[in-house]
C-alpha cells in the first residue's frame, strides 16, 4: 500500500515540514510499519510548463524541429524560448515541460544551452521519462514522446506541483489483519491517532438529479456464503475523457495507473475508502441486471487484460442476464468496460468472501489491488458510502452527468458489531505492565472503540473497520501499540510447557531413515520439483497419473516447473552428479512427499504421500585379503526391502511379478499386502538406463510409506518354541514356466497344515530333461509339532493335498 502525505494532508493536518522519515518511525513502532520512504520528485529541478506558439523546420535537419515556447523566466516575468527539438507529437497551442537552462531530469542529466545543428536551443521538451515516471503509470500515448498537458493548464508553473512530483509517499509492509489501513481514510485515522489530531473525512453527498433507478437496473445475490452486500449506481450522461491531473497525480503516487474519469473514479474510492468498486458500461449489460453467483464449470471469461479464463464452480464471478461480466473482486470483463463511446455508467460496489477471492485469484493467476482488499477483508459499513462517493466525485469531475434517484443495496443479513470485555488487570497481565485503567480507556476511545465500565469490567464495541480485533489479547495488542511499546519494559513471560511429539507419518519416515542408513545406504535430499521429461525418460505411458502434475507458478528455473509425484527422477539425476564427479559406486535413498493433485487447476490443498526410494549400482563392496569385490545385484536390492519391511514389522505379504515399465520386464517384483501394493524393486529397463545416461546395470526400490503406515501390523508377542525335533521334506516340482515360485509357495502354505513351520525354494533347474516349456523348482518344507515328534502319518496327506492342489495349475512331480 503506498500512500501520499500530500493526500493525507486533506484528512489531517501533516507537518510537511518535518522529516518524513521521522513520522514513518512513529506510524511503524505503532504497528503500521513504513517499509519505504520515497520522494516523488526524483531529484528534478528547473522544469517549467510552456505554450508552443511557432513550429518552424529546421533549416539544416529534416528531422529537427525549431519552436518558439512562451514561458515565464524563473522570476516570473513573460519570456520566449527556442527550443529545437525532434519531437513528432508537438504542435502549436499545447502547452508542454520546457527543461530550462541548468535543469536537472531525474537520471541526473543537467540540461544546458547550446546549438543544434547550427540553430540556437535554450532547453529541451520532456517526456515522463525524463521526471523519473515509469511508462506503467501513464497511458501508451502518453509513454511515447513529449508529455502534453491539458489544455487550460497555466504557464511558468514547477511541473513537481503540476504532476504532484512535489510529493513524499509511504510504502506500508501491512500486516494481513490490518485490512483498515489498505486506504487512505485508515491510515489517515491512524496518523490522527499518533500525533493527537481528529482525522476528518469528506462529506459524502450526492447531487441525484438523473431519473429513478427503479426499473432501469437491479442486483441480485444466488451465492449468499460469497456474496453478503451487493450495491449500485447508475449514472447517465456521461462524457468518458481523460480526469483532471490532481485525480491522476494521486493514483500514479499511489501506484496506478490512470485510464479515464470513470474507472479513475472507483479506483480512487478504493484507495481513499479500501472498497473496491467497478464500473460498467450500462448499455453492454444484458437485461441491465448483475448477479453474484457461481461461475458454472466451463464457462470462459475475456477479463479487462485481453485474456480468456475459463471458470468453475468455486468460483464467485458477476454474471448479466446471459453471460459473466467480471470475475467477482478481481477483475472486470472486457465485453462490458467502460469505453470513450460509454455514456451511461453502471457502479457496483459488494463485499466479497476473502479466502475464496484468494482461491480464484489464486487458481487463475490474477491479483489486482482490488482482490488484495477483498482478501484482507472490506467494512461493510462503507460499501453504500463508497458508491456515493463515486457518483459524488464523477459529477464534481464530469459535470454533464446525471445521478439517477436512489441506490440499489442487497443486504440480506447486516453484519452487527461485536463487544469484547476485558478488565484492566487482565490486560497487563497479558502485557506485562501497569497502565491505569483510565489510560486504557483514553487509548480505546480514540481509536473510536465505545468503551463501557461497569465496576472492574470493561467493555469494548468495536469499530466496524476493525474486524480483526475479536478477543481481549487483540485489545491488549491495540493499547500496547498506542501507548508505546518502548514504554514497556522488559518481563519474563509465564508459559506452560508440554512437550512434544510426531505425528505418525514423521515417525514412520524417521524409522525408515534410520533404518536406510543402518543398511548400509547414504540419504541424499532433492528438490521437491520436476520436470515431465524425467516421466518421459521412465518410459511412463501418457495416461499414467504421475504425469498430473501441479504447475509452478515461479518456477526456481525451466528444469522444474511441477511438483514431483515420484521421486525416480530425482533420486536417478542424484546418481548422475555423483557419476560425473567419478563416484560410481552408489546405494543412494531419499525419503520425502510426492505431491497429488485431487483436480487441476488446484481447488484444495494437494495430497502429500510420504514415499522411500533407493537406487543402488556399481560394486557392493572392495576387494580385500579376506574377500573379493562383488557388483551390486538384484538380491541386494531385495535384502534391503525385505529387511526395511522386517524392521517396521511388516512380514505377511504376496510376491507377485514387478508391473512398472521403468523396471526390466522379469526382473522386478511387487509387495502387496490385502490387494495393496506396499513396495516394488527390480533392475531398471535397460532403455530407461539409456535415456538417463546411466552405466551398468542399475537397480531400484519404491515404497509406498503411507500404504505401510496404513496396515495393522500386530504387536510383537513372544512364543515357546518346540522341544520336539522337526522333520522335513524336499519336494521338487515341474511347472509350466508362467506359474510363478510364489503361486507354489501360496499353494504349499495353504495346503500343508498346521505343522508346517517354513516353506522356501532352493533350486531352479531348466534344460536336459524337462519338457520345453518347463521347468523344475525345488522346494524345502520344515514341519515341526508342539506336542510331541512327528512321523511320516501326520504329515503325508498334506504332501498328498499340495500335490493335488499343484497339479491343478498343470504341475506336478519331477
Amino acid at each position: 500500500m503506498k500512500a501520499s502525505l500530500q493526500w493525507m494532508n486533506e484528512y489531517v493536518p501533516v507537518d510537511m515540514n518535518r522529516p518524513a522519515q521521522e513520522l514513518a518511525d512513529e506510524l511503524t513502532q505503532a504497528g503500521i510499519p513504513v517499509e519505504d520512504v520515497i520522494a516523488m520528485d526524483n531529484g528534478i529541478k528547473k522544469i517549467y510548463t510552456g505554450k508552443i506558439v511557432e513550429i518552424t523546420k529546421h533549416p539544416d535537419a529534416d528531422k529537427l524541429q525549431v519552436c518558439q515556447v512562451e514561458c515565464l523566466t524563473e522570476e516570473g516575468e513573460p519570456v520566449t524560448k527556442q527550443i529545437v527539438t525532434a519531437a513528432t507529437n508537438v504542435a502549436v497551442g499545447q502547452i508542454v515541460p520546457v527543461a530550462y537552462h541548468k535543469s536537472r531530469l531525474a537520471d541526473g542529466t543537467e540540461i544546458k544551452k547550446g546549438k543544434l545543428r547550427g540553430v540556437v536551443s535554450e532547453g529541451m521538451f520532456c517526456s515522463v521519462a525524463e521526471f523519473g515516471i515509469s511508462s506503467d503509470l501513464v497511458l501508451p500515448e502518453e509513454a511515447q514522446g513529449i508529455y502534453i498537458f491539458p489544455e487550460n493548464t497555466p504557464i511558468g508553473l514547477d511541473v513537481k506541483d503540476v504532476l504532484g512530483l512535489n510529493d513524499t509517499v509511504y510504502e506500508f509492509e501491512l500486516t494481513a489483519n490490518r485490512a483498515d489501513c489498505f486506504s487512505m481514510v485508515g491510515l489517515s485515522r491512524e496518523f490522527g491517532i499518533m500525533t493527537n489530531q481528529k482525522a476528518l473525512f469528506p462529506v459524502i453527498m450526492v447531487n441525484e438529479n438523473g431519473e429513478s433507478i427503479e426499473g432501469k437496473a437491479s442486483v441480485s445475490i444466488e451465492a449468499d456464503d460469497l456474496c453478503t452486500r451487493f450495491t449500485a449506481r447508475v449514472v447517465t450522461d456521461v462524457k468518458v475523457e481523460p480526469s483532471p491531473l490532481w485525480i491522476q497525480n494521486r493514483l500514479r503516487n499511489s501506484g496506478i495507473r490512470p485510464i479515464n474519469n470513470v474507472v479513475d473514479v472507483t479506483n480512487y474510492v478504493m484507495l481513499e475508502l479500501g472498497q473496491p468498486m467497478h464500473a460498467y458500461d450500462y448499455d453492454h449489460v444484458k437485461g441491465h441486471q448483475l448477479v453474484a453467483r457461481r461461475a458454472k464449470n466451463g464457462e470462459v471469461l475475456v477479463t479487462l487484460d485481453g485474456s480468456e479464463r475459463e471458470l468453475n464452480d468455486s468460483m464467485l464471478i458477476i454474471a448479466d442476464t446471459e453471460r459473466p461480466v467480471g470475475v467477482a473482486g478481481i477483475m472486470g470483463g472486457f465485453d462490458s468496460e467502460v469505453t470513450n463511446e460509454t455514456t451511461t455508467v453502471l457502479f457496483e460496489a459488494a463485499v466479497f468472501n476473502g479466502p475464496s477471492i484468494r482461491r480464484t485469484s489464486k487458481a487463475l493467476g490474477m491479483r489486482s489491488e482490488a482482490s488484495g482488499r477483498f482478501e484482507r477483508g472490506v467494512n461493510h459499513k462503507y460499501t453504500a458510502y463508497a458508491i456515493d462517493r463515486a457518483a459524488q466525485l464523477l459529477q464534481q469531475i464530469c459535470p454533464t452527468c446525471k445521478v439517477d434517484v436512489g441506490v440499489i443495496d442487497v443486504y440480506k443479513n447486516p453484519v452487527e458489531q461485536h463487544t469484547v470485555t476485558f478488565t484492566a488487570e487482565q490486560i497487563n497481565d497479558y502485557l506485562g505492565t501497569n497502565i491505569e485503567k483510565d489510560e486504557m480507556v483514553r487509548i480505546l476511545t480514540a481509536l473510536e472503540f465505545v468503551v463501557t465500565e461497569d465496576g472492574d469490567k470493561l467493555s469494548a464495541l468495536v469499530p466496524t473497520w476493525r474486524g480483526d480485533v475479536t478477543v481481549m489479547p487483540d485489545i491488549a495488542e491495540e493499547v500496547a501499540r498506542i501507548y508505546n511499546y518502548d514504554n514497556i519494559k522488559p518481563t519474563i513471560p509465564v508459559a506452560v510447557l508440554s512437550s512434544g511429539g510426531m505425528t505418525p507419518k514423521k515417525a514412520l519416515t524417521k524409522e525408515v531413515t534410520h533404518a536406510l542408513a543402518k543398511l548400509g545406504m547414504t540419504q541424499i535430499i532433492t528438490f521437491s520439483f520436476m520436470h515431465k521429461d524425467g516421466l518421459t525418460n521412465m518410459m511412463l505411458p501418457e495416461v499414467d497419473s504421475r504425469y498430473t502434475a501441479i504447475p509452478i507458478l515461479n518456477p526456481i528455473s525451466e528444469e522444474f516447473p511441477y511438483m514431483r509425484t515420484t521421486l525416480v527422477p530425482a533420486v536417478i539425476e542424484a546418481a548422475k552428479r555423483n557419476i560425473a564427479q567419478q563416484n560410481k559406486d552408489l546405494w543412494l535413498f531419499e525419503t520425502a512427499n510426492v505431491y497429488e493433485p485431487k483436480a487441476l487447476p488446484l481447488t484444495e490443498v494437494p495430497h502429500e504421500r510420504p514415499m522411500a526410494c533407493g537406487i543402488l549400482m556399481g560394486k557392493a563392496n572392495q576387494a580385500g585379503w579376506n574377500q573379493a569385490e562383488r557388483t551390486t545385484d538384484f538380491y541386494d536390492v531385495k535384502g534391503i526391502v525385505d529387511a526395511l519391511l522386517a524392521e517396521l514389522g511388516v512380514t505377511s505379504y504376496e510376491i507377485n511379478r514387478g508391473t512398472e515399465p521403468y523396471f526390466h520386464p522379469g526382473v522386478s517384483a511387487q509387495y502387496v499386502v490385502d490387494g495393496k501394493m506396499i513396495a516394488q524393486y527390480g533392475e531398471l529397463h535397460p532403455q530407461v538406463s539409456k535415456n538417463f545416461d546411466l552405466p551398468g546395470k542399475v537397480y531400484m526400490f519404491e515404497i509406498d510409506l503411507e500404504a505401510v503406515l496404513s496396515l495393522t501390523i500386530p504387536a510383537f508377542r513372544y512364543t515357546s518354541f518346540s522341544k520336539f525335533p522337526g522333520t522335513s521334506r524336499d519336494l521338487a516340482i515341474v511347472a509350466p514356466v508362467s506359474v510363478s515360485s510364489g503361486e507354489i509357495l501360496s499353494i504349499i502354505k495353504e495346503h500343508g497344515g498346521e505343522y508346517l513351520e517354513n516353506a522356501s525354494i532352493f533350486d531352479v533347474y531348466e534344460g536336459e530333461h524337462i519338457e520345453a516349456g518347463y521347468r523344475s523348482l525345488a522346494y524345502n518344507l520344515q514341519f515341526r509339532s508342539m506336542e510331541g515328534t512327528l512321523n511320516d502319518e501326520d504329515i503325508d496327506g498334506n504332501i498328498q493335498a499340495i500335490i493335488d492342489a499343484l497339479a491343478e495349475i498343470n504341475c506336478k512331480l519331477r
